[in-house]
């Protein structure tokens, strides 16, 4: 550009022949004035990331841990928050156990294995206090078919118990017949995204930040803001954000069939002569809601509960509903039985947030295919403390293998030795892939290591 601005100056100096026209004089002023005030709208820092990440909670927190696993220290976390964890990952109570279908689903296979990566990789933010399990109907509940069932998909019966309504008493605080999971527990989202991306370097975070659009242009993924203001190019663009994914990739002409779904986790309080203090359990318990221990509070000797949540498709609203504060209430004394008064559990607060699912509602994790360098981390649900967890290790193993060849292996996902010796096979890993969705995907597939 200074060589071009050089040339205009050359030529307005020179001496000017009458066979030149005065207003090639005005035009070369123009494309001058035009150049400068380009230059000054150019961002200072020019020079591309090597990956930039769209999304501050905990599917944030997990790609940058995969890029900083393969030492990638060159990148920037864009979040429209004013800071990490503020939407669905301000959740502090995100419970975490292994799924148990009626047989070895993929869903049931992908939940064990994500469960185990949650275990090690967010191992410093778990409360293992176990996790109760209950049967969609408890009348039925019978322990040698749950075990058979178990065996069948693979559990070890150390790791899920079958416990009777007595066994379950003595173990949980409650005497509800379910499965026990005594490595379960929950996980405090918010506390994860703001040590993983609130303590990175100011120069690695954005916050306050909303991209609107984005383009691959010269072997660069290219990000823009709302007054279309470029805010960063990379070479790598991984979109984090929930169903905020679903409209910076349709900016790029890829449509991802993601939907929103409000939950409440509502908190009651109750008294200390309460029907629901005559029971206390000691484990979070899972059913058609989720409860965690209650906690007394010390002058009053009342308590207050966690319970939650509801499931409300195609909602954003994310105010207080006292409905669904009165479901949650009619679902825990359901679970509980009618030795229970749900009037007695009186609501004080609830935390809201809007959950992002696919329409098979599996997570969609991988590489896009037919865009080089663009990836997905999105579609959670309500699992979003063991689909990060699972995802943050494909993509470290994903991420080695393109660079060690330098590539971008957008139509297939490469599994590294850790997760293909725990079981992710081809099947699972292609059951994650954004191209599940797109036309001609079937021969989408992973690759293994050879042995």
């Amino acid at each position: 550009m200074e060589t071009v601005l050089r040339v205009i100056d050359i030529f307005l100096t020179r001496p000017v022949g009458p066979e030149t026209h005065i207003n090639c004089m005005n035009v070369v002023q123009y494309v001058k004035r035009c150049i400068i005030k380009a230059a000054m709208n150019i961002p200072k820092d020019q020079k591309p990331y090597d990956a930039i990440v769209i999304g501050a909670g905990v599917a944030g927190a997990a790609i940058v841990k995969a890029l900083k696993n393969n030492d990638i220290d060159n990148f920037l976390v864009l979040d429209q928050a004013s800071g990490p964890g503020r939407g669905t990952s301000g959740h502090g109570f995100a419970l975490c156990h292994p799924y148990i279908g009626r047989g070895a689903s993929r869903l049931q296979r992908l939940t064990m294995l994500a469960f185990n990566e949650a275990r090690q990789i967010w191992n410093d933010y778990w409360s293992k206090s176990g996790v109760l399990h209950l049967p969609r109907e408890p009348r039925g509940f019978d322990k040698t078919i749950m075990s058979e069932r178990l065996l069948s998909q693979g559990f070890n019966l150390e790791k899920a118990r079958p416990l009777t309504a007595n066994e379950s008493l003595d173990i949980t605080g409650v005497a509800l017949a379910g499965t026990f999971f005594p490595d379960g527990g929950w996980v405090n989202l918010k506390k994860i995204a703001e040590d993983h991306l609130g303590k990175l370097k100011e120069k690695q975070k954005k916050w306050s930040c909303l991209v609107t659009n984005i383009q691959y242009k010269d072997k660069c993924w290219h990000v823009y803001g709302v007054n279309h203001e470029l805010i960063g190019s990379a070479q790598r663009l991984y979109l984090a954000n929930g169903l905020g994914a679903r409209t910076v990739a349709a900016s790029a002409g890829i449509e991802l069939p993601l939907k929103p779904v409000r939950g409440q986790l509502s908190t009651f309080k109750y008294g200390a002569s309460s029907t629901w203090a005559r029971t206390k359990p000691s484990v979070a318990i899972s059913g058609k809601v989720y409860c965690l221990p209650p906690t007394q509070n010390d002058e009053s000797g009342s308590y207050d509960w966690s319970v939650g949540s509801t499931y409300d498709e195609n909602e954003y609203d994310l105010g207080i509903w006292e409905k669904s504060h009165v479901e949650n209430q009619a679902l825990i004394q359901e679970m509980f039985g009618d030795l229970y008064d749900a009037s007695e559990l009186q609501p004080i607060d609830a935390f809201v947030g809007v959950r992002c699912v696919a329409k098979d509602r599996l997570p969609v994790i991988g590489p896009i295919k037919g865009h080089p360098g663009l990836y997905a981390l999105t579609a959670l649900g309500s699992r979003g403390v063991m689909w990060s967890a699972i995802a943050c290790q494909m993509y470290s193993e994903h991420l080695a293998e393109e660079l060690r060849h330098s590539a971008f292996f957008d139509e297939r996902f490469f599994a590294g030795a850790r997760l293909a010796g725990a079981g992710l096979s081809d099947d699972l890993a292609s059951a994650l892939l954004p191209a599940r969705f797109f036309a001609g995907a079937s021969n989408s597939k992973p690759i293994f290591p050879s042995a």
